[in-house]
């Protein structure tokens, strides 16, 4: 379990700092789930996305002059995916699409990407360029200048 949380803690990292190396279907497929999340409170498995789509097929039904449906149904339109290859990048949800493009991150670029870690407990810090550990407080402002 502790191996799954650090691994999860890497791809999170990789993909929220390094996104510039997702390949346009992960991208794609990033922005299906998102607006996903948006959508379902929180939610991003298959009857989520189903649902968010759903959403979209009730606003086409509907002629309104909402400028605020207009927007939402032109972002829905944008954000979800009929593409099956970003649909199966999808499928399991957004922790295990992650997961998968995070791993693929740092596979792939490993020498381009610096993961900042303390250097009391090797987690790694909320941000590549954080100065203080979230987990156990640790501060190397001072320590780092050196």
């Amino acid at each position: 379990m502790a191996e799954q949380s650090k691994d999860m803690a890497e791809a999170r990292h990789a993909v929220t700092y390094y996104g510039h190396f997702m390949t346009d279907l992960e991208r794609l497929a990033n922005r299906h789930l998102s607006m996903t999340i948006k959508q379902t409170r929180g939610r991003s498995d298959l009857a989520a996305q189903a649902e968010a789509k759903h959403r979209l097929a009730d606003l086409d039904a509907r002629t309104s002059s909402q400028p605020k449906e207009h927007k939402q149904r032109r972002l829905l339109s944008e954000w979800l995916s009929d593409d099956p290859d970003v649909l199966f990048l999808a499928r399991e949800g957004f922790d295990a699409f992650v997961l998968q493009t995070g791993r693929r991150i740092l596979g792939d670029h490993q020498n381009e990407i610096t993961l900042n870690r303390c250097s009391r407990c090797q987690r790694v810090a909320r941000t590549p360029t954080a100065k203080q550990c979230r987990f156990c407080l640790f501060d190397w402002h001072q320590a780092k200048k050196a």
